[in-house]
This record gives C-alpha cells, structure tokens and sequence, in this order.
C-alpha cells in the first residue's frame, strides 16, 4: 500500500519519522548557529572555517552547514537576525513602558530602553557568547552592523531610533544619525572589551558601575553640543 492509498496518509512508521525531521533538522541547525557564534566570537569570522563549525556542532557530514545556511554570509546572518529578533522584543517592551509613562523625551531614559536590552546580556554566558560575536561582526569590512542595525526592520529599533531622533530635533539629521551610528559601535565595542576581563561574570558590583558609566558616556556623546568644526565638515561633505 502506497503512502496516498493509506488511510491516514503515510503509514505510521513514515510518519514518526517525518515528524522527527523538522526537529531534527532544528536542532542541527541550532547547534551550528551556537558552535559558529562560540568561535566566530573567539577568532573572528574570516578565521574559523566552515569544517570547523561542523565539527564544533558535532557534525560528522561535512554538508550539514551548507545544507542549513548555504554559506558563511548567510550563517552569520542567520545568528544575528535570530539574537537580534530576540533582544528586540524585549526592547519594544521597554520602549512601550518608556512611552507610556509619558517619558518618551527624557534622552536618558530612551537611551536605557534602547541599550539595557543589550548590556543585559553581560549577566549570562550565552549573552557574552552573543556579544563577542557581534563585536567581530562589527570589525569585518564585509558587514555594517551599525547600519543593519539603524535601518532594520526590528520594530524595537525602529521605535527606539525614532524616540532618539524627536530628542536631537535641533541637531541637523545627518549629525543626528551619524550619532546613532556611534552609539552602536561605541556600545558594542565596550561590552566586548569588558567580557575579556577574568572576573566579567562574577563581579557584579564592578560590572554595574561600569554598565552605569557606559550610560553616562552614550548620553554624553549624543546631546553634546555640535562644534563649528563639524558644522563646516557637514556642509563640505554635502557638496559632493
């Protein structure tokens, strides 16, 4: 009897087993985007190779990565679309309580919406895992992560960057946005250097004073004040 002449579809047997594949098929691929972004994050993306992602993910099938991702640019995308998508719904969480408070221009307080999201996963081994790696994203000349980040879809940064931008109303855009841009590399670069430290996990005093600073210095680095110097450079550039 064919699996279309079965009165239930395909016998059971071809059933348990179809139904194991898509799990299966999760896991592995799970277990790829984790061993790439232990390693992508310890040596950087254009020094580990794709053999070695396999064998870190416990795969004996030298395909299975390509047979997931295809390619290193896509397995790289995919781990940060899938971090990225899950930092963000706890960032539209802050971002609504922000607004509903009736704080949405108190740059501080958008600034920890937008960043807590992100300095929180200093407190846990995979958020550090996450961190380095998005620090050597940022490093590659092959990747704008600032950029991605600015101008993706993610409804938390959109949001966020839109807040941000109400605040610096009497800043000219491209300054503006230019600053974002810092923020994020400014961000991600300070969580990274702190990870390195042998007591990052452990010393929770040191890690809020330095979490606390890092605020002070993004709020700084936005509101202050635009020099002539940059005023002139920013029409200079323009005229191109």
């Amino acid at each position: 009897m064919s699996e279309l002449d079965h009165p239930g579809g395909a016998p059971a047997s071809a059933r348990e087993k179809s139904a194991e594949k898509p799990g299966k098929r999760g896991d592995t691929r799970a277990r790829l985007m984790e061993a790439a972004e232990r390693l992508f994050g310890a040596r950087g993306l254009h020094a580990v190779t794709l053999k070695e992602i396999n064998a870190a993910a416990g795969q004996r099938n030298e395909s299975a990565l390509h047979y997931h991702f295809g390619s290193k640019a896509r397995l790289v995308d995919a781990i940060l679309n899938t971090r990225v998508a899950a930092i963000d719904r706890v960032r539209v969480k802050r971002v609504e309580a922000l607004v509903g408070s009736g704080r949405e221009n108190d740059i501080a307080e958008i600034l920890r919406a937008t960043f807590e999201p992100l300095t929180g996963l200093l407190d846990t081994e995979e958020g550090v895992r996450f961190v380095r790696f998005a620090a050597q994203v940022l490093n590659d000349p092959d990747h704008d992560l600032p950029t991605v980040a600015i101008r993706s879809g993610f409804e938390g940064i959109a949001r966020a960057n839109g807040l941000i931008m109400a605040a610096l109303g009497d800043l000219p855009p491209e300054i503006a946005i230019q600053r974002q841009r810092l923020l994020v590399e400014m961000v991600l670069t300070s969580l990274a250097i702190w990870t390195r430290r042998s007591d990052a996990m452990t010393n929770d005093a040191a890690r809020a004073f330095f979490v606390s600073s890092l605020f002070d210095a993004m709020a700084g680095a936005l509101t202050a004040p635009v020099s002539d110097e940059t005023l002139a450079a920013l029409r200079e550039s323009m005229k191109d």
